[in-house]
């Protein structure tokens, strides 16, 4: 008994659910009490109007007939009004003696202000009404003192007393039909509040299951979100798209952890395995400086793959440094294509420009250069042989767009969705048949979409397999 005690009081204090029940509760017996006292007050009003008014009919009935007779035929009237009246009749001359009673004696047991009523009659007041008790109380008796006057004189008053037992039972059985069906309100109130919270709050226990598996590190997991209640399946909906989003986020690590120690794993390897052989036997000068000079080609390529996660990193948090002044695109593009001629040339590569001139963005030129860089670098990673690349740059809808267009072998659609994930390289084998040379790391096209977006444009790939790949850069005019 003690313990069912301690569970429904932990189940209805320390539960939003049972609070939440309680509240109903509170709100409706405050309702209830309020409803009552109003109810009370009017209809209390409203009885004591009618029990007034039927007392006032037939004090001024006798008072006339008493007003227009001799003082000899008083008890006569009276006794004949007795004979239809049920309650209490009194006759009170000025020296306070009683002339006539029939019934209860009102001034016997004056409780209720009846003697001080009598005076105020006799005063010269007409009408005045008076309760011995509360209305709620068997024994109450409304009374009325009503002066009778003989030539304009006070010559007695006249006590008329109804008992309001009757009320009383009326009132007695109104109340406690309303304290029962008050009850009985609470009670199902109080189980429907609970059940409707406990309903509403059901999700709130999955959503508690859901949260600690997934902080377990049970990421598949999502929320059912069949709930009829808008926000509920809004906070539903949120929570799904986070535990996606933290999936998404932790496989990314996940793949970027093996990746880069992939990525950093292979040249240390070498670097490792080459100086473990220098060391084994003597060399010349020469065979050392060769040597080292491999190794320093190996510390750069490490070095840039630093360099870019570094990149990445900060643009992830948000602290990328893009230091945005007025560019002249169109030069940038010349400048930065006038560095690959050679390099082009050397493989059989023709380089084709459409820019437009007077092409002016807001951006931080370093950042520019590096995508346009990037972009050109894996078009003639691709390219074949006597093959052609294309660089173009227009105005399109308020945007500056640059193009980077190969003739290789393309980019299957698979493939385009992840394109631009850090680590994320296509097939190396086609651009090492061309070119004889390994791919990178696969962080270029990842940090192009971070600067891109850093200076709040967008970047895309269009592409379909044997028809080469077109890069497109969407950066915003200058229009300051």
């Amino acid at each position: 008994m003690i313990q069912w005690i301690k569970d429904l009081h932990a189940n209805v204090f320390y539960t939003f659910r049972g609070r939440l029940a309680m509240l109903y509760v509170v709100v409706e017996l405050t309702i209830l009490l309020i409803a009552g006292l109003l109810i009370y007050s009017l209809l209390s009003r409203q009885v004591y109007n009618d029990v007034d008014e039927e007392l006032y009919a037939q004090a001024q009935s006798v008072v006339n007939e008493l007003n227009h007779s001799d003082f000899t035929f008083w008890p006569f009237h009276v006794r004949e009004f007795t004979n239809h009246f049920n309650g209490s009749v009194q006759l009170v001359d000025t020296n306070g003696d009683i002339q006539f009673t029939f019934g209860k004696n009102l001034l016997q047991d004056d409780t209720g202000g009846i003697l001080k009523a009598l005076k105020q009659a006799m005063t010269g007041r007409s009408i005045i009404f008076v309760s011995t008790e509360t209305l709620l109380r068997a024994d109450n008796m409304r009374v009325i003192a009503a002066a009778v006057r003989k030539d304009n004189e006070i010559v007695g008053v006249l006590l008329l007393g109804r008992n309001t037992q009757e009320i009383q039972k009326i009132f007695k059985l109104l109340y406690s039909l309303g304290g029962f069906l008050g009850l009985l309100s609470i009670v199902i109130s109080c189980v429907v509040g609970y059940m409707m919270a406990r309903r509403a709050l059901k999700p709130i226990g999955q959503i508690t299951a859901t949260a600690k598996a997934v902080s377990s590190g049970d990421l598949t997991r999502r929320l059912d979100s069949d709930v009829h209640d808008k926000e509920i399946r809004e906070l539903i909906t949120s929570l799904n798209s986070m535990f996606e989003d933290l999936e998404s986020n932790f496989n990314a690590q996940k793949r970027f952890t093996a990746d880069a120690s992939h990525e950093l794993r292979i040249p240390l390897t070498i670097l490792k395995g080459e100086v473990e052989v220098a060391l084994r036997h003597p060399r010349s000068e020469e065979e050392y400086k060769h040597l080292l000079g491999q190794h320093l080609d190996i510390i750069e390529r490490m070095q840039r793959i630093v360099n870019d996660l570094l990149t990445l990193a900060r643009a992830d948090a948000g602290l990328l440094e893009v230091v945005q002044k007025p560019v002249d695109l169109s030069l940038l593009l010349q400048e930065i294509a006038q560095h690959h001629l050679i390099l082009f040339d050397d493989h059989k590569i023709q380089l084709e420009m459409d820019i437009d001139d007077d092409l002016e963005i807001l951006a931080d030129a370093g950042h520019i250069e590096r995508i346009v860089f990037n972009l050109l670098n894996n078009a003639f990673k691709f390219a074949p042989r006597n093959s052609t690349i294309y660089l173009s740059a227009h105005v399109y809808e308020n945007e500056a767009v640059i193009m980077v267009k190969d003739q290789g072998l393309g980019i299957s659609p698979d493939q385009q969705k992840r394109l631009f994930d850090r680590f994320y390289r296509v097939d190396d084998a086609r651009a090492r048949q061309s070119h004889h040379h390994g791919g990178g790391a696969g962080l270029g096209l990842a940090i192009c979409k971070r600067i891109v977006e850093a200076h709040g444009g967008a970047i895309r790939v269009e592409s379909a397999l044997g028809k080469g790949a077109a890069f497109f850069v969407h950066l915003p005019l200058n229009r300051l």
